[in-house]
């Protein structure tokens, strides 16, 4: 039995896209990988609630450059933020936005998990 919530993985790292996509269909979640925010902008929009999981650091468009594009189009999601290295204004910038989590990498996929669950009550309250 699958979980109703999309999970769309957006990181440039094609073995953290790969490793976190068979963690998580593992765990019976619906998911999507995209190697860039504009790869997730031209993908198909999802009608069901979507949990997003993005990378702070990424060529061209960021995950922060990303969230706040989607806000400004008042498309909500559930946001986790991850970043195996930051800048201090990055880091204040992503937890300014009022994300879920923000994991650092590498994390446990315990960590993971946890931060899923707390999106997933996120998106539950807010429909």
């Amino acid at each position: 039995m699958s979980n109703p919530v999309l999970i769309d993985v957006i990181d440039d790292n094609p073995d953290i896209r790969r490793m976190l996509g068979l963690v998580l269909k593992a765990q019976g979640y619906q998911v999507r990988t995209h190697e860039s925010a504009n790869a997730f902008l031209k993908s198909e929009a999802s009608s069901e609630p979507s949990l997003l999981i993005l990378d702070v650091r990424m060529p061209g468009m960021s995950g922060l450059e990303l969230y706040r594009q989607l806000l400004a189009q008042d498309q909500k999601h559930a946001v986790i933020f991850m970043s195996g290295e930051s800048q201090p204004h990055e880091i204040a910038a992503a937890n300014s936005s009022v994300p879920v989590d923000f994991l650092w990498k590498p994390f446990s996929t315990q960590q993971l998990l946890q931060a899923i669950d707390k999106g997933i009550q996120q998106l539950r309250q807010a429909h």
